[in-house]
């Protein structure tokens, strides 16, 4: 006896009708009718619950069936194992982009300059500021070597970061950025081009105010800060 057979002698043997078994496994009654006349086999799942349905041990019922049923339950059993491991495998990526995402969100909060560098939704700027006529120095103790090959240990000023105002649209749109230019080589040069993304600063250099374009050098005003140079800057961290 077959699967089909064994399903339908079952149903009749404990009084149950088609459509009462159907709504039990919360199926169609015609699916119970192809399931009965051999036109289809139901799943694994669906089988131990017509197992305990129809007080039937699941060994016989499909003992002695043909290669037919057997193989459509493997490859069933196969398909549920390889739906799991995509599922598996899909929810991973999306939490890992999940976390990216919210990885970058920090980085932008907390002007990270290394996840606002890998960071795709960030477009890139290209602004202009105006620095402080001199940038602050800090001594640093280093060896000075003379043409006369004679070396000297002495403190060395080292130009320090400077952060500045950077405006990049003639509407005024601008970021407070942190960068380093250098020595301001000569009077008029304390102005600033920079290329950035977030925070972070890829390139500055120092230019002079004539190579600002007009209609971005009116917004570029005297806005900097640094705590222990200017008492003259204005200050966007107070």
């Amino acid at each position: 006896m077959n699967l089909a057979s064994k399903i339908k002698t079952q149903r009749e043997k404990v009084g149950m009708s088609q459509s009462e078994l159907a709504q039990k496994l919360h199926v169609t009654r015609q699916t119970v009718s192809r399931w009965e006349n051999d036109q289809t086999i139901p799943n694994l799942d669906t089988l131990n619950d017509i197992s305990d349905e129809l007080d039937i041990s699941l060994d016989e019922l499909l003992k002695n069936d043909n290669l037919k049923t057997i193989g459509s339950i493997s490859k069933d059993v196969k398909l549920k194992k390889r739906y799991k491991l995509w599922f598996i495998i899909s929810s991973s990526f999306i939490g890992l982009f999940i976390v990216f995402l919210l990885l970058l969100s920090w980085g932008r909060y907390n002007n990270n300059d290394l996840l606002n560098r890998a960071n795709p939704f960030i477009p890139y700027h290209y602004g202009y500021a105006v620095l402080p006529e001199k940038i602050p120095t800090k001594n640093i103790k280093g060896t000075v070597t003379y043409t006369n090959g004679k070396k000297v240990k002495q403190n060395i000023a080292f130009p320090q970061p400077i952060t500045a105002q950077v405006t990049h649209s003639p509407f005024g749109d601008s970021e407070w950025l942190t960068f380093s230019v250098g020595e301001i080589p000569k009077r008029g040069m304390n102005y600033a081009y920079v290329e950035y993304k977030g925070s972070y600063v890829r390139r500055a250099r120092l230019i002079s105010r004539d190579e600002i374009p007009q209609m971005i050098r009116d917004n570029v005003g005297p806005k900097y800060y640094d705590k222990d140079f200017d008492t003259k800057t204005n200050n966007p961290f107070k």
